[in-house]
């Protein structure tokens, strides 16, 4: 309470204006979460065989969890010096990482096209969207090629709804973690339990914090955290390991298994952070990410990825002691 205490002490205009302004998102996307709800639509059945799931789910976590670190280790050293590796080369080598991990991943699907899934899988009586208009249209919604329809599955209205409903689900999993956290010191103040995990943001977010904006280190930071990680994670993610899980899960149960997919990939996702302070945020987002990429597609995802590290990019440097609070 004290910590608390003497961080709102700290807040300056931009911090509470970033309370507002968060808090604001997180009110609409309760709404949205609502429309979300509420939406029509009927998922179909899996397209891709179960060699492919496996050959997508391999590909997905090697790339994500061998390749990406390989590559960004190489580049570092690459970069090293006699007083050591700068912190701008770090991310450029990070972004390097990033962008091998996609390109092996986009290299399996040339080969084995059903290895990344890129179009939606639920059927809906949505219109297609132009810009701010809807445009009836008798084409059908599985015609033309996965990446075809994933960019019909793609607009910013849709974006948006996805992008509010996250704000909502992540301010109430941050909730929720506080208070377990906050029990659990007093658990263990008690001698009921032992010390619960640090509550410390991200190594990226002190990254963040220390960097000038107008300095080359930044902009490598804004490439790797805007680009190089949603594109990466996303075809990772939600275009291999999510559809193979799911894949694998409806050919070893005949009963509906979708939920444990998302659940599993969520919990992967959450893990591969690294951050038990953001676990439960961290899982709620790469779960319903899984359904963004289910109703309208991979390239959903990646925009709406970008835009959600993008924001808390900004507000990290406008509002550094609301932005970790």
């Amino acid at each position: 309470m004290d910590g608390l205490t003497q961080s709102l002490d700290a807040f300056g205009p931009w911090d509470w204006a970033c309370v507002v302004v968060n808090l604001l998102a997180a009110f609409i996307g309760i709404y949205a979460l609502k429309c979300w709800q509420n939406l029509p639509g009927k998922l179909t059945g899996a397209t891709n065989s179960v060699s492919d799931a496996v050959l997508g789910l391999c590909t997905g976590l090697l790339a994500f969890g061998i390749l990406f670190g390989v590559v960004t280790q190489l580049v570092a050293q690459s970069c090293a010096t006699y007083f050591g590796i700068s912190q701008a080369h770090i991310f450029t080598a990070a972004f390097s990482g990033q962008l091998a991990a996609a390109c092996a991943m986009l290299g399996m699907s040339a080969v084995a096209p059903r290895t990344l899934d890129w179009a939606p899988s639920v059927e809906t009586d949505e219109p297609k969207i132009e810009g701010s208009h809807f445009v009836e249209t008798d084409e059908p919604k599985s015609a033309g090629t996965p990446f075809r329809q994933a960019i019909r599955g793609f607009s910013v209205p849709r974006g948006l709804l996805a992008l509010l409903s996250i704000f909502a689900l992540g301010l109430a999993a941050s909730l929720v973690w506080k208070g377990f956290h906050v029990a659990w010191e007093q658990f263990a103040v008690r001698g009921w339990a032992g010390p619960p995990p640090a509550d410390e943001p991200q190594e990226i977010v002190n990254a963040v914090l220390k960097t000038d904006v107008d300095s080359w280190r930044f902009f490598t930071i804004t490439l790797a955290v805007t680009i190089g990680a949603p594109i990466m994670e996303e075809l990772a993610f939600r275009g291999m390991i999510y559809p193979g899980l799911s894949r694998l899960a409806a050919a070893l149960s005949e009963r509906p298994t979708r939920w444990i997919a998302i659940c599993i990939t969520g919990a992967v996702f959450s893990a591969a952070h690294l951050s038990p302070s953001a676990a439960l945020p961290l899982f709620a987002f790469g779960a319903f990410m899984c359904l963004v990429r289910d109703r309208y597609g991979l390239l959903t995802c990646m925009a709406v990825h970008c835009s959600f590290n993008a924001w808390n990019l900004v507000w990290l440097k406008l509002a550094p002691n609301a932005s970790t609070l």
